[in-house]
């Protein structure tokens, strides 16, 4: 599969799919690797008996999977290219999470908010009891 521009070279020849999912493959444990991401499964591509009887339009569609993915790999891609290995090739599930130093991160600015929000509560209620008190007392 050669990508010429925007546009997906289709192939629909069975050994050529797997060299393109094995290649599609490669490129996506590279992408986990650079961002430290976590795979849940094996994401090795098995070749099943059966990928002779996946249809035309199944291959087009892992085909533009894969071009997309080598184009701009995200998160959303991988795991709906994932999503459709394994609903085609009846492969075991994959998934690929963000990194614990993410989840912390989202975890720190989830507390951040909900602390900021207490703090504005709690200054509106100061407000409310003091209110003109002490503009009150100079008079």
């Amino acid at each position: 599969m050669e990508a010429i521009l925007n546009s997906v070279e289709y192939t629909y020849n069975t050994n050529e799919m797997k060299v393109v999912i094995n290649n599609c493959i490669q490129q996506i444990e590279d992408y986990i690797t650079i961002n430290n991401y976590k795979v849940v499964g094996d994401i090795k591509y098995i070749d099943k008996q059966n990928s002779d009887q996946i249809s035309k339009n199944q291959m087009k569609k892992i085909q533009k999977y894969c071009f997309w993915i080598s184009k701009k790999p995200t998160l959303r891609r991988i795991n709906s290219f994932l999503s459709l290995l394994y609903r085609t090739y009846k492969i075991e599930k994959v998934r690929v999470n963000i990194s614990d130093k993410e989840v912390a991160i989202q975890k720190a600015r989830k507390d951040w908010k909900k602390s900021l929000a207490e703090t504005e509560k709690l200054l509106a209620e100061y407000k409310n009891e003091k209110g003109n008190f002490y503009k009150d007392l100079v008079k």
